[in-house]
């Protein structure tokens, strides 16, 4: 049982390709621009989609910078985000059937 909300949302690092994953910022997301789009759809929890861009882009940093992704002097912007390399970007198998019924 993880100690606090921090404990989730950070470590995890190659756990994904084993059987007690922790689906982690870290270990799991496969994209950045996706925490930062979750983070502006939902923070903070009493006032959804209140935060400006640059507190987003301030949080994403952190919890990156926190989950070893990124350096404390790291300036995230909306070119800057993109290029983040998370560590499991390659940690899914596409599926290859096609998307019909």
């Amino acid at each position: 049982m993880p100690r606090n909300a921090l404990d989730v949302l950070v470590g995890g690092q190659g756990s994904s390709r084993t059987s007690k994953a922790l689906k982690t910022i870290g270990s799991y997301w496969l994209y950045a621009t996706t925490l930062y789009d979750y983070l502006r759809r939902v923070m903070p929890f009493n006032a959804p989609q209140s935060l400006t861009p640059d507190e987003i882009y301030a949080l994403v940093a952190w919890l990156l910078q926190q989950n070893g992704i990124v350096t404390e002097d790291t300036v995230l912007d909306a070119r800057s985000l993109p290029r983040i390399e998370m560590p499991n970007r390659n940690g899914f198998t596409p599926d290859p059937r096609p998307d019909v019924p």
